[in-house]
C-alpha cells in the first residue's frame, strides 16, 4: 500500500500521543509519520507499524513536507510551536484545544452528520472534545429520527483526561489512603481517590467548570445550537483512571419503542449492547475506538412523553486519537474532491 499521507506527532511520549501513533499505524490509509517531543523523551524508540520510529527533538524541520501536524502535547507546547507547522505548510490538528481562540481555528467532528465542514484551507482543526462527540452523536441521531428531544446527562470525568500527571496523582492518593498517609494534591488540590466531586480545589491544575463549558461549546460547534440547547449536563470528577462514562436520560417528543431508538442510534462508531451482553464499563471499553451504549426504557406514563435511559462509555484517549485521525483523513478527502 503506497504512502499517501504524511504526518508529524508532537507529544509522542504522552498518553494521548501514544494512542495517536497507534491509530495512525493501524489506519486503512497509509501514513508516513515523524515523532517529536521535548526534554528527555527525545531519542526514544516507539513502535511504528513494521518498524521502530525514533522520537526526534521538536524543531521546525520536523514539520517539513508534512500534510498534518498532530499536537498531542501540553497546551503550552502547542502554543509555542504551532506556527512552525503552519509555516511549513502543514495543517495543525490540535487535540488539546489550545488554539481555539486563534483566527481560523475550527472545532469539528467528521463523525456527526451535518456538522459544518471546515474550509479545505483551514489552518487549525480542533477535533471536538470526546464527551461532546459522544453527546453530539447521540443527540443528533435521536433528533433526526424523532424531532425535538431533550437529554439530561451526568458525565463522569476520568483522571487520564489530565494525562500522566492525573493518573499518577490518583494512583498515589489511592495508595496513600490505604496506607493512612497524607494525600498528594498537586493536580486536583482535593481528594479524588474513592471520591466523587463536582468541583476540585482552588489551586488545582484543572477547572471542572471550564471543562464542562468546553464540552458545551464544542457540542454547539459540531451539532448546532438546536442540538446543544437540548442537552443538559453535569460533569463529575470520578475516581477512575480511564474511560468516559455517562448516564443519560433521553426524553422523546413521541412514544417510541426500544427497537426504533436502537435503529436511530446504531451504526458507525456506535455499538449498542444486546440482551446477551453486559452493559459497558469504563474498563470494558479500554482500547475500543468507538462508543458503546446500553439502552433501557422507562415505563410509559400516559401523562408524559416516553423516555429512555442510556448508559454510554468510551475510552477517552482512544476515542480522541481515532477521532483526530478521522478528521484529518476526511479533510484530505474533501481536498481531493
Amino acid at each position: 500500500m503506497a504512502t499517501n499521507l504524511r504526518g508529524a506527532v508532537v507529544g509522542a511520549s504522552t498518553l494521548l500521543g501514544k494512542e495517536l501513533i497507534e491509530e495512525l499505524n493501524t489506519s486503512q490509509k497509509a501514513w508516513d509519520v515523524r515523532l517529536a517531543d521535548t526534554g528527555d523523551f527525545t531519542g526514544q524508540l516507539v513502535a511504528g507499524g513494521d518498524e521502530a520510529l525514533v522520537v526526534q527533538p521538536l524543531t521546525p524541520e520536523i514539520f517539513d513536507a508534512r500534510n498534518f501536524a498532530f499536537f498531542a502535547a501540553e497546551r503550552q507546547i502547542t502554543r509555542a510551536h504551532w506556527r512552525e507547522a503552519q509555516s511549513a505548510g502543514a495543517t495543525v490538528i490540535d487535540l488539546a484545544a489550545a488554539l481555539e481562540s486563534e483566527p481560523g481555528a475550527v472545532v469539528w467532528s467528521s463523525w456527526i452528520s451535518g456538522s459544518p465542514a471546515p474550509s479545505i484551507s483551514a489552518p487549525v482543526i480542533i477535533p471536538a472534545h470526546p464527551a461532546a462527540v459522544m453527546l453530539g452523536i447521540v443527540a443528533s441521531r435521536l433528533a433526526a429520527a424523532f424531532g425535538g428531544i431533550h437529554l439530561v446527562a451526568t458525565v463522569l470525568e476520568p483522571a487520564s483526561q489530565q494525562g500522566s500527571r492525573g493518573l499518577d496523582e490518583l494512583h498515589q492518593q489511592t495508595v496513600s489512603l490505604l496506607g493512612f498517609h497524607s494525600l498528594p494534591q498537586e493536580v486536583y488540590d482535593a481528594q479524588v481517590a474513592f471520591n466523587l466531586r463536582i468541583g476540585v480545589g482552588e489551586s488545582a491544575k484543572l477547572d471542572i467548570g471550564k471543562i464542562a463549558s468546553t464540552i458545551r461549546r464544542h457540542l454547539k460547534a459540531i451539532a448546532g445550537e438546536s442540538i446543544a440547547s437540548s442537552v443538559t449536563l453535569q460533569l463529575v470528577q470520578a475516581p477512575v483512571f480511564h474511560g468516559y462514562t455517562m448516564s443519560v436520560y433521553a426524553q422523546l417528543p413521541v412514544n417510541a419503542d426500544a427497537s426504533a431508538v436502537r435503529r436511530a442510534l446504531h451504526g458507525g462508531v456506535v455499538h449498542l449492547t444486546n440482551a446477551h451482553e453486559e452493559a459497558p464499563t469504563n474498563q470494558s471499553v479500554v482500547q475500543e475506538s468507538g462508543i458503546t451504549i446500553a439502552l433501557s426504557s422507562e415505563s410509559p406514563n400516559p401523562d408524559t412523553t416516553h423516555g429512555f435511559w442510556l448508559w454510554i462509555a468510551a475510552d477517552n484517549l482512544k476515542l480522541t486519537a481515532s477521532h483526530a485521525v478521522a478528521c484529518a483523513e476526511a479533510l484530505t478527502t474533501s481536498r481531493a474532491r
